[in-house]
């Protein structure tokens, strides 16, 4: 029970059961107890094909069954999906809840975090002591890939122990992707987001774009799946 993983096979499995009921089938969903992944994969559905509210489906769903689906988990994908079409903007209400951390800090030192994420690059956001050499900032994200470095006493440094790319001009700076693993077969490169307490999903009510946008996303990725063989009971 791997909550990236469930994030990551749910556009598939949804996909697979659009596909099935448009062929008219009626299907059994299930996976080892029925407590967790099955439920999880019937509310995701609701949600992004027939169009159901989170809360809704998961209400519905867990009051036909005695279950415990992983919310956040479909709450991830859910956004996986909306980036997936999207194409990187940054504009729009907050997905995510990152916790930058600077962890070569001295006590009383004045540690700043500066990305394309503070009105490109001009305003600061301080870091606050969190004991020994860590410091760290909160800052609230739409899904999306960001470049940032962190302002130590007066100096731009990036963290040498976080991922890093260099821009068009030659500055290397750390690089943060949040959400947009949402593919048929993801290749382990495309999982940057692994630490819980680095990165939590924000839940909320989707926009009108954003429930357009999910749709559309869910059906594109059903019909990605190649054509589906059922074999014949025996």
């Amino acid at each position: 029970v791997d909550s990236l993983d469930l994030r990551k096979k749910l556009p598939f499995c949804v996909g697979l059961l659009l596909r099935l009921i448009r062929k008219n089938y009626r299907i059994y969903v299930t996976c080892t107890t029925g407590y967790d992944r099955s439920p999880a994969c019937v509310i995701s559905y609701l949600h992004w094909v027939q169009d159901t509210p989170l809360h809704i489906a998961h209400k519905f769903i867990t009051g036909l069954h005695s279950c415990r689906p992983d919310r956040a988990a479909i709450v991830w994908a859910t956004w996986d999906l909306i980036a997936l079409v999207e194409n990187g903007r940054h504009d729009g209400s907050p997905t995510h809840s990152v916790c930058f951390i600077w962890n070569s800090g001295r006590e009383g030192e004045d540690v700043e975090l500066v990305g394309d994420f503070t009105s490109n690059w001009k305003d600061k956001i301080r870091c606050s002591h969190k004991g020994g050499s860590r410091y760290e900032a909160e800052v609230r994200l739409r899904h999306g890939k960001y470049y940032y470095k962190f302002i130590v006493g007066g100096q731009w440094r990036h963290s040498t122990s976080l991922p890093t790319e260099t821009d068009e001009h030659g500055n290397v700076n750390n690089v943060i992707r949040v959400g947009d693993i949402a593919r048929i077969r993801p290749a382990p490169s495309q999982l940057h987001i692994k630490d819980p307490s680095v990165v939590k999903v924000i839940e909320r009510a989707l926009t009108e774009d954003e429930r357009f946008l999910l749709a559309f996303a869910a059906r594109r990725m059903a019909f990605a799946i190649c054509p589906i063989r059922l074999s014949p009971k025996q």
